[in-house]
């Protein structure tokens, strides 16, 4: 991982040490050192992320932490009680996990962090479905990445992967490291863990199970998905058997998301868009074709799709 630049803000010059010495064991940058008093963080330089050692029961602490949310880049709490049982090369063996959820946290250059997050919902019938659809977006559509939600079995994810890419110019990754999403890319969703979501849109597997009988859960993702992106969200239920997804459709629609369906006439298995149909919160529905010119024109009006 390349290394990361980090802003320290703590309460005393020996917490702000103790970090400095944290920080550079674990390969990383300093850029900001700081103490923690009003009107600290006015004036500061742009970070990767922040580490922070502060008083939390103290409401300049929790004044702080606002502006330091605010600004759009991870930050670490360095919990020092959480750490005396420990000794340094575990404390920078733990410290170094929390860092892989900054791993990355701006774009590769040439591509840009998505606005959009949508999510792809499938299952029996699903990889033609979905095929068919990345088949008619756009290359040069910017601004969006896909988290694709299958209900499909471990061992075969790979061969999905590679059936994706015939159908599309876009990136087709998995989700089994801590990333940045960026644009024109898709993020193949694992049965095998769920995942996290952060703001910044960094997404990182986490060793949960999916609860429930379908893995992956549309329903998890698609919530996960809304609570974190809100109106920049949006979830397309294709061909699939069961109900996965129909629960979390009025809880994206109520963040201001929008939700679309494969018509059920074009589906192998018509059972998951149905389900989608039936909450009232779909608005719109055609076949994978129709989706993805729909899609096209309603980001990039003037755009013809492939």
């Amino acid at each position: 991982m390349q290394a990361l630049t980090f802003g320290l803000l703590a309460e005393t010059s020996a917490q702000l040490e103790d970090l400095t010495d944290l920080v550079k064991r674990s390969g990383h940058d300093i850029a900001l050192s700081i103490k923690a008093s009003s009107g600290c963080l006015d004036k500061v330089r742009n970070v990767d992320a922040w580490v922070v050692r502060l008083d939390l029961q103290h409401d300049k602490s929790e004044h702080l932490m606002e502006i330091l949310e605010s600004f759009d880049v991870p930050v670490i709490y360095d919990d020092i009680e959480s750490y005396n049982e420990l000794g340094v090369i575990e404390r920078v063996t733990r410290f170094s996990s929390k860092i892989q959820l900054c791993a990355g946290t701006s774009a590769p250059q040439g591509l840009s962090k998505p606005r959009e997050i949508w999510v792809l919902a499938a299952s029996t019938g699903g990889p033609e479905a979905v095929g068919r659809f990345l088949k008619h977006i756009p290359e040069h559509m910017d601004g969006v990445a896909f988290l694709y939600v299958q209900h499909i079995n471990p061992e075969i994810t790979r061969t999905l992967q590679k059936a994706l890419l015939r159908n599309t110019c876009w990136a087709v990754l998995e989700c089994e490291r801590s990333q940045t999403m960026v644009e024109k890319c898709i993020y193949l969703v694992s049965p095998a863990h769920q995942i996290d979501l952060y703001e910044t849109r960094v997404i990182a597997p986490i060793p949960d199970r999916w609860a429930g009988k379908y893995q992956p859960s549309a329903d998890q993702v698609m919530a996960k998905v809304a609570r974190r992106f809100g109106k920049n969200s949006g979830a397309i239920i294709f061909s699939g058997m069961g109900n996965d997804g129909s629960s979390s459709c009025h809880y994206m629609k109520g963040c201001g998301g929008l939700i679309w369906a494969q018509s059920p006439s074009s589906c192998a298995v018509d059972s998951m868009p149905v389900s989608a149909l039936g909450t009232g919160a779909v608005s719109y529905l055609g076949s994978p074709e129709q989706l993805a010119r729909q899609f096209a024109e309603r980001r990039h009006p003037k755009a013809a799709c492939m």
